[in-house]
C-alpha cells in the first residue's frame, strides 16, 4: 500500500536522526516497590535517569498485584485476562498468544541481540523463555549488577531486561512501608546496584551513535508484610521513562473534591475510613452471634470503596480459605469486581459471586440473608441478586466475634467506608430488605425484635461504635479513622502509566512494528520511529477537515483501508484502527494529537480535539 506523508523539514531531520543512531533499550524490573517508600528513598542514580525523561509515582498495576502476573503484564504489555496468569505456579498461561516483548523483537528482527538475567527465576524460565540470545538466572542481586555490567562492557546488547529481587524479600521480612528501615535500605542498595550499569552503558565505545532508553517499574507495592490486594500502596507503583531524546515531564494522578454525601441517603459524616493497613473494627466474642448448624440470620451493611480485591469486609472467620468455619462479604477472587458472600463450616463451603460491580466510590447496601436448611440470598442496593442452597453447610461457629475491615486473623485488610452495619438472627424478607436499605432501623421495623447487633458507625469520634441494638456489644476501633468533612478528594488515574505500557514503549523505541492484531492492553510513551527512507513517501499533503474538530476527523487518502492510530502529545497511542478515510474522535479529551498512517507518524499532521 502506498504511504501518504507531508513532508517537511522536521520529517526530514527524523529520517536522518533515525538512520544515523542504534536504538537499544534496558527495561530495570525491581520487585516489590511502595511507590511513596520510592519517593523517600535515597537513589541519587534513578534520580538521574528521571531528570532526563518521563517519570509517573503515580503509574498503576491495574490487575493482579502478585510477581507472576505483575512481570507478565510488563514484559507482554497485556492484563491476566489475556495472558492468563493469576499466581506464581504459571500452571494456566497463553503467552503462545500473547508473548514477551523478547518474542516479538526476535520475530521482527533475528539479528537483535537481547539478554534477560533474573534474580526470581520463573521470569526467564515461564515468561521469557527461549527467546533471547543469552538468559541467566543469579541468586542475588549483586549477581544481576556484575553480570549485566560485564556483559554491556563486552557484547553488542540491543535489548535488555534486568530483575532486581532484595526490595521484595526485604519487604516481605520486615514490611512494606517507607517506615522501615531494612525495606527503604533495600531500595537504596538496588540503586547503587544500577550505578555501574549506567556507567557500563555510557562508557562503551559506540555510546555516541547509540539511542538508549532506560525503563524502570515494577510489578506490585506492598502493604504489611504481603501483597496480592487493590490497595493503593499495592496497586501504585513508579515508572520512568529516561533517555536523551526523552522530553522530561511528570506524570501525576489528578484529583477531585467531591461530596460525602452526595451518594449516601444516610447522609456522608461522619465516616470510619479504613486504609487497609492493619485496621479495623471488632465486636467482641458473645454467643449470641454463634450461629450453630441451624441458626437463620441476616448481615447487612454499608459501604464506599474504590477498590475490589481478596479482602473481608464484614465477617466472623478465617479468610485463609472460604472452607473455614464462619461467612464473609469480600469480592470475587482474585481483584473483583464483583462483591461476592461466602460461608462454610471446616468441610464445606458456599459462595455467591454475582454481586455488583460496587467499586465505584458510591455508597451500597449489601445485604445477604442466611436459611440454614434452605437459601442463602444475596441482595445490592435492597434488590436481589442471586441465591444458593446452604442446607448442606452445618456448624460455621468460630468461637470470635464480629470484624468489620479484616478477618479473625486480622488479614485480607478492606480498604474504604463502612456504616450500618446490621445482625439478625432471622430471615429478612426481600420486601423489607428492599424498604429498608436505606433507612437507620427504628422500632417500626417488622423485625427490629430479631436485631441482635446493630453499628451505626457515625459517633465521629473515639475508639468505639455503640451497639445500637441495646444489646451493649460496643465494637472496638483499631487504626481506623473518623472523617467529618463534608467532601474529601478522589483520585483518577486514568492518565498516569500502567506496567503493561513497559513492552509497549520498548518495541516501539526499537521500531518494531506494532499492528491493532498484537492487541497490547499497554500503550507507548515514546514516539514511533521510521528507518525508511524519503523515496518510499508520496511527496503529497493530507488534507484534514475539519480541523480543530469536535466528532469527526475526516483526511483524503489515495488509498482505501489504511490502519490508522492517534496519538497524543507526549506520544501515548489513543486509539488505533482500519479506516476510509473518516475517524470518530468524539472519545478523544479537548488537546491537540498526532494522527498515524499506515506505520509512520510525521508530527506536522496534526490536529486539535475542541
Amino acid at each position: 500500500m502506498k504511504k501518504l506523508f507531508l513532508v517537511l523539514s522536521s520529517f526530514f531531520f527524523m529520517t536522518f536522526y533515525f538512520g544515523q543512531t542504534e536504538k537499544k533499550v534496558l527495561i530495570i524490573g525491581i520487585d516489590g516497590v511502595r511507590s511513596d517508600a520510592f519517593i523517600q528513598a535515597q537513589t541519587p542514580n534513578i534520580d538521574a535517569l528521571i531528570e532526563n525523561g518521563i517519570y509517573s509515582p503515580n503509574a498503576l498495576n491495574d490487575d493482579i498485584t502478585i510477581s507472576g502476573p505483575g512481570w507478565s503484564a510488563i514484559l507482554c504489555g497485556v492484563w491476566s485476562a489475556k495472558h492468563l496468569v493469576t499466581g506464581n505456579d504459571f500452571s494456566i498461561n497463553d503467552y503462545e498468544s500473547f508473548p514477551s516483548l523478547f518474542r516479538h523483537a526476535e520475530e521482527n528482527d533475528p539479528s537483535i541481540n537481547t539478554l534477560s538475567i533474573c534474580h526470581w527465576d520463573p521470569i526467564n524460565d515461564y515468561i521469557v523463555q527461549n527467546y533471547v540470545d543469552f538468559k541467566l538466572n543469579v541468586s542475588t542481586d549483586a549477581e544481576v549488577s556484575s553480570q549485566a555490567t560485564s556483559y554491556i562492557s563486552s557484547n553488542d546488547p540491543d535489548l535488555i531486561f534486568l530483575h532486581f529481587d532484595d526490595v521484595d524479600h526485604a519487604g516481605h521480612s520486615s514490611g512494606f512501608n517507607p517506615d522501615v528501615p531494612e525495606y527503604m535500605n533495600a531500595i537504596e542498595t538496588t540503586d547503587d546496584l544500577i550505578s555501574p550499569i549506567i556507567n557500563a552503558i555510557e562508557q562503551r565505545p559506540n555510546y555516541a551513535n547509540e539511542d538508549w532508553l532506560i525503563l524502570i517499574s515494577t510489578d506490585h507495592g506492598g502493604v504489611g508484610y504481603s501483597h496480592g490486594g487493590t490497595s493503593m500502596e499495592e496497586r501504585e507503583v513508579p515508572f520512568i521513562v529516561s533517555g536523551n531524546n526523552i522530553p522530561t515531564q511528570v506524570i501525576l494522578k489528578d484529583s477531585t473534591l467531591v461530596s460525602n454525601t452526595a451518594f449516601n441517603c444516610l447522609g456522608g459524616t461522619p465516616e470510619l475510613i479504613f486504609d487497609g493497613i492493619n485496621d479495623y473494627m471488632e465486636v467482641p466474642a458473645n454467643p449470641i452471634f454463634d450461629f450453630g448448624d441451624n441458626q437463620d440470620f441476616t448481615v447487612e451493611c454499608r459501604i464506599r470503596t474504590t477498590s475490589s480485591g481478596d479482602v473481608s469486609i464484614v465477617g466472623n472467620k478465617d479468610w485463609g480459605s472460604g472452607v473455614n468455619p464462619g461467612f464473609i462479604f469480600s469480592f470475587k477472587y482474585p481483584s473483583g469486581p464483583e462483591w461476592k458472600v461466602n460461608i462454610g463450616d471446616g468441610s464445606s463451603r458456599e459462595d455467591i459471586e454475582s454481586g455488583g460491580l460496587i467499586a465505584d466510590n458510591e455508597w451500597h447496601t449489601l445485604s445477604v440473608s442466611f436459611d440454614r436448611d434452605g437459601m442463602m440470598k444475596m441482595y445490592e442496593d435492597g434488590q436481589f441478586l442471586s441465591e444458593t442452597d446452604i442446607s448442606g453447610i452445618g456448624n460455621i461457629n468460630t468461637g470470635q466475634g464480629l470484624f468489620a475491615g479484616t478477618d479473625i486473623t486480622s488479614s485480607y485488610d478492606f480498604q474504604g467506608s463502612i456504616a450500618e452495619l446490621r445482625v439478625w438472627n432471622t430471615i429478612i424478607d426481600p420486601n423489607t430488605i428492599a424498604e429498608w436499605h436505606c433507612n437507620t432501623i427504628e422500632n417500626t421495623h417488622p423485625n427490629s425484635a430479631n436485631l441482635i447487633g446493630y453499628w451505626k458507625m457515625n459517633e465521629g469520634t473515639g475508639n468505639q461504635v455503640i451497639d445500637a441494638s441495646g444489646n451493649g456489644n460496643n465494637g472496638n476501633i483499631t487504626d481506623a479513622q473518623w472523617n467529618d468533612s463534608d467532601s474529601s478528594y478522589v483520585y483518577n488515574y486514568d492518565e498516569t502509566p500502567k506496567i503493561t505500557d513497559v513492552a509497549v514503549t520498548a518495541l516501539t523505541h526499537l521500531c518494531v512494528n506494532i499492528t491493532p492484531q498484537i492487541e497490547f492492553d499497554g500503550v507507548s510513551w515514546v514516539d514511533p520511529c521510521s528507518t525508511n527512507t524519503l523515496n518510499e513517501f508520496d511527496n503529497g499533503q493530507i488534507n484534514i477537515h475539519p480541523n480543530p474538530t469536535n466528532d469527526l476527523l475526516k483526511f483524503t487518502l489515495l488509498e482505501k483501508n489504511s490502519i490508522y492510530s492517534i496519538y497524543s502529545s507526549n506520544g501515548k497511542l489513543m486509539c488505533t484502527g482500519e479506516t476510509d478515510g473518516t475517524v470518530d474522535v468524539t472519545d478523544l479529551k479537548c488537546g491537540v494529537y498526532f494522527i498515524e498512517i499506515d506505520g509512520y507518524l510525521p508530527k506536522s499532521i496534526k490536529f486539535s480535539k475542541l
